[in-house]
């Protein structure tokens, strides 16, 4: 797996803004880092794999600074790299894993290289700082993408979200219901959109936008933590407006030889959790998609809903499951 390739290609699909010479300057430096790591190894020069790690402490700065300029909307360039770290440290801005990968860089590399100018490292702490720091580049560059994806979608619909509102049916409808309508929206007014110009990252910050645009009253968090930090069990979209709670999945494309484990993660999803909704919804990826199909299985004896949304039928089988979600969750 080339992880740089990865990172380039996660740059080159975002729209140009203010954010992009420093993201182009930040794989130049990852780039260069690399470069230094193979002359130390072709030439048996030392102070090459050290120059390497310098190279990525710059990326890393780089790839922070643009980070919260996206994030916070504020412009870094007079703000200290140690008060912009220290803001993500406390901020919880950073979802989990971006976070850890963030705290492991500044604690194995970033601060050592730092404080420690007579520090020297060797080819394999140069290889792990390049790796480190450009799978840390590439999860934010996520972090980045679908921020500016729901941004783009919230102002897109900004002046027709009171019309989306009312087709979407009455405000004072379960949470649930109110999802449904507004996804199938959502649905068609991106029904011939093209799947190769659409990341995850960027189908999960506009499907976000466009929810938040149309109940602005629900609190809505992208990438959810569902369970224990052990268990790691994440939903999409964690939908929440009073009592009422939602899991949304968003899936890409309907595969007919797995739509019926998506099913069943979905599902186990729910039963972790103990949230009674949930929702899949299938991206309007197939360009000839015109039609939406909603399919939905009664779940918990009666008291849990997953409701299905696609360009084509989806079965969910047996329309109604025994299973409880626990207890103390409920």
């Amino acid at each position: 797996m080339d992880i740089i390739a990865i990172l380039r290609q996660k740059i080159h699909l975002l729209d140009s803004g203010e954010y992009s010479s420093g993201l182009k300057a930040t794989l130049s430096h990852i780039e260069t880092a690399y470069r230094h790591l193979m002359r130390g190894q072709k030439d048996a020069d030392q102070t090459a794999f050290t120059d390497a790690v310098y190279r990525t402490n710059q990326a890393f700065e780089g790839a922070i600074k643009e980070a919260y300029r996206v994030l916070t909307k504020k412009n870094p360039e007079n703000v200290r790299p140690y008060d912009i770290e220290s803001h993500f440290s406390k901020s919880e801005t950073f979802r989990r894993r971006v976070l850890d990968q963030f705290t492991n860089y500044r604690k194995e590399w970033r601060n050592p290289s730092t404080h420690d100018y007579k520090l020297d490292f060797n080819d394999s702490e140069a290889f792990l700082a390049i790796v480190s720091v450009t799978a840390f580049s590439c999860l934010l560059l996520d972090e980045i993408t679908q921020k500016l994806a729901h941004d783009k979608e919230v102002a897109a619909v900004q002046e027709i979200a009171e019309n989306v509102r009312c087709e979407a049916g009455a405000v004072d409808a379960n949470l649930l219901t109110r999802i449904v309508e507004t996804l199938k929206i959502y649905f068609l007014r991106h029904t011939n959109g093209q799947v190769e110009k659409g990341t995850a990252a960027q189908w999960l910050g506009s499907v976000n936008g466009f929810l938040a645009a149309i109940i602005p009253d629900a609190t809505i968090t992208a990438d959810a933590p569902l369970g224990t930090e052990k268990l790691h069990v994440t939903a999409d979209l964690l939908v929440e407006r009073g009592s009422e709670r939602v899991i949304v999945e968003i899936k890409n494309r309907i595969n007919i030889l797995t739509y019926k484990s998506v099913i069943d993660q979905v599902e186990h999803l729910m039963l972790t959790s103990g949230i009674n909704d949930g929702v899949i919804f299938f991206l309007p990826t197939i360009l000839s998609a015109g039609k939406i199909h909603e399919t939905e299985k009664i779940l918990f004896d009666g008291n849990g809903r997953l409701r299905t949304i696609g360009p084509v039928a989806i079965s969910h089988g047996a329309q109604t499951d025994s299973r409880r979600p626990p207890d103390a969750a409920q």
